[in-house]
């Protein structure tokens, strides 16, 4: 009778499911680590069994992680012993998924949680075939040795920038594995189950009313009420899922390994042209305490053509770089020339670099790649030849632009001396008479702040300046000593009229005397002809001292003042003085305040 049907076997299985089911339960923990080696060969690791060591023991492990670089997250099960049948069905149910995140080391606020940014979440593709080793630990028990299963998957992460600024950022790694049901259980239980018992009568026909409709054409439709009748809600297979033991997290920190941005110029040549430079700056971090070569640079554009103007030995690839280098590399882009090239023409510029970082060289080398993509403009300028000599005669403006671009959003920087570009730094406006020598110095830059809260009359309000000593460090010029003075408004009716000559008449016989010193006449008439102008805003800042300082230094100072009446109020000029050479410049472009009146104030 069990030959014939074969029952009792099936019955038997279904009661071994359960169990070996239960023991793989209890019994399976899954951990994770990122290995130490790239491109780990596991077969290597384990050939000679370990040398003694245990599993986990067995593969080195990453300290910190880089960003931009793809790092192989390494899956370790361990499983109980089982028979290798029944081992396998249970790993082709399992469902293994991966998630990782940066997280900040700072949080802003302490009750607050750190900002985290996701960056990957996979799982295990083909999870049925893995990396099987077998481990047998010492147990305490009389039993001697216990063996164990280990099964090992390799999930390929890239680990990309997140879009916000982090502070201290640390990558978290979670993890997770679970089974799905069985489906042989669930197979053998519901088989048969999905027509009517036989021998059960059926319920009375829904559809007998349309029966004798003529516009069936004889068709008597039938349905069985049993069939529309409510049923208990079954059990959806995601709460059949059983969940493994697993590790909770796994934190290592990450940084950056190098900076890159592009800048855009126009070649200064006497004939107009629609091409463009694009500079390629790449800044290596002072995180990375290792060898870093960049292997490879790619810009590629549809709307033109790219050149490279790195030809030199020294700018060859690979290039080996180390922590604080900049390189600067160069290509020449022209677009394609048409028939009908529209008036504002503008493209996208592809930007790859592929760089190898040297963390223990020939074992530890992960690959960084990097891509982004940029904008083009195209636009020829109107007048390209507007301010191309500054050295020539004629009316000289503070800041007049260097050329005139319709169309153009992107700020363009012209390939000439920042000196002769932005008048407002030492040295001052003389700079553009001078010789090419004399302008290639980038002298000091300032930067004015005004406040950000609302002023009323008679409130003191202060200036916040910015100092950067740009100029370059092998100049042999000493750390430069600025004074900072504040000129006020000129009164543009500040001009003495001609002093009226007296009307007093003198006295036949009386001698010739001068006129008097105080004059009632001249004084009516300087009343009459003057327009008396108020003062704004007093400086309480006379004389404002900054330095010595040093090439690449900065330094912060105050100009504080007092408002006397409501309006927009502001001063003449801001002049900055070089203590040691005596040079100095006066800056124009200075924040523009405006007072409130004071019942604004009170109303508030």
């Amino acid at each position: 009778m069990a030959g014939a049907g074969g029952k009792p076997e099936g019955v038997a299985l279904a009661k071994d499911v359960p169990s070996a089911t239960g023991d793989f339960l209890e019994q399976s923990y899954l951990t994770y680590l990122v290995p130490t080696r790239t491109d780990i060969d596991l077969d290597d690791v384990f050939r000679d069994g370990g040398s003694g060591n245990s599993i986990l023991q067995s593969i080195e492990q990453r300290e910190s992680l880089l960003f931009d670089e793809t790092v192989e997250v390494l899956l370790i099960l361990r499983m109980p012993w089982l028979e290798e049948t029944e081992l396998q069905a249970q790993i082709d149910r399992l469902v293994i998924s991966l998630e990782g995140q940066v997280v900040s080391g700072n949080p802003t606020d302490r009750t607050s949680q750190p900002a985290s940014e996701p960056i990957f979440k996979g799982h295990v593709q083909n999870v049925a075939d893995p990396f099987t080793i077998v481990d047998e630990e010492q147990a305490e028990s009389e039993n001697g040795a216990s063996r164990s299963i280990y099964a090992m998957w390799k999930l390929r992460v890239f680990l990309s920038r997140p879009r916000t600024r982090l502070q201290q950022p640390t990558v978290l790694f979670t993890a997770s594995a679970s089974i799905k049901p069985d489906v042989r259980s669930d197979t053998s239980s519901t088989r048969g189950m999905e027509y009517l018992q036989s021998g059960k009568p059926s319920s009375f026909n829904l559809l007998e009313s349309f029966s004798s409709d003529p516009a069936l054409d004889g068709i008597k439709p039938h349905l069985s009420s049993l069939r529309v009748s409510r049923v208990a809600p079954v059990s959806r297979q995601q709460d059949l899922v059983a969940h493994l033991r697993a590790q909770p997290q796994l934190r290592l920190p990450i940084y950056p390994v190098v900076h890159t941005r592009i800048r855009f110029s126009r070649p200064s040549t006497a004939q107009s042209t629609s091409a463009l430079i694009a500079m390629l700056e790449i800044d290596l971090t002072p995180h990375v305490e290792c060898e870093v070569f960049i292997d490879e640079i790619k810009l590629d554009t549809d709307d033109g053509t790219v050149e490279s103007l790195n030809d030199e030995e020294q700018m060859k690839l690979p290039m080996s770089c180390v922590s604080h280098d900049h390189i600067t590399f160069l290509y020449h882009i022209r677009p394609h020339q048409t028939d009908k090239t529209p008036r504002n023409f503008v493209g996208s510029l592809d930007i790859s670099i592929t760089a190898t970082a040297q963390v223990i060289p020939g074992i530890c080398t992960p690959k960084l790649c990097m891509g982004w993509n940029a904008a083009l403009d195209f636009t020829i300028p109107v007048n390209p030849s507007f301010n191309k000599m500054p050295e020539s005669a004629g009316i000289q403006r503070a800041h007049k632009p260097s050329q005139l671009s319709i169309g153009s959003n992107t700020a363009m920087t012209p390939l000439k001396s920042p000196s002769l570009t932005r008048p407002d730094a030492l040295p001052g406006l003389e700079a553009s008479s001078r010789t090419e020598v004399a302008a290639l110095e980038l002298g000091i830059t300032m930067s004015f702040t005004g406040p950000s809260e609302a002023v009323h009359p008679g409130d003191v309000f202060s200036w916040t300046v910015y100092v950067v000593n740009r100029s370059s460090e092998k100049t042999a010029r000493p750390p430069r000593k600025l004074a900072l003075v504040a000129i006020p408004k000129r009164r543009r009716n500040d001009t003495r009229p001609a002093r009226p000559p007296s009307t007093a008449a003198r006295r036949q016989g009386e001698k010739e005397i001068a006129d008097a010193v105080v004059d009632l006449n001249l004084l009516h008439a300087l009343h009459k002809a003057s327009a008396v102008d108020e003062t704004d805003v007093i400086c309480l800042s006379a004389d404002t001292r900054v330095g010595p300082l040093a090439p690449g230094a900065c330094h912060v100072a105050e100009l504080q003042f007092l408002a006397l009446r409501e309006g927009v109020m502001g001063i003449e000029a801001v002049r900055v003085i070089d203590l040691g050479s005596q040079e100095h410049v006066d800056i124009r472009d200075l924040p523009t305040t405006i007072v409130e009146p004071a019942a604004a104030q009170a109303q508030e």
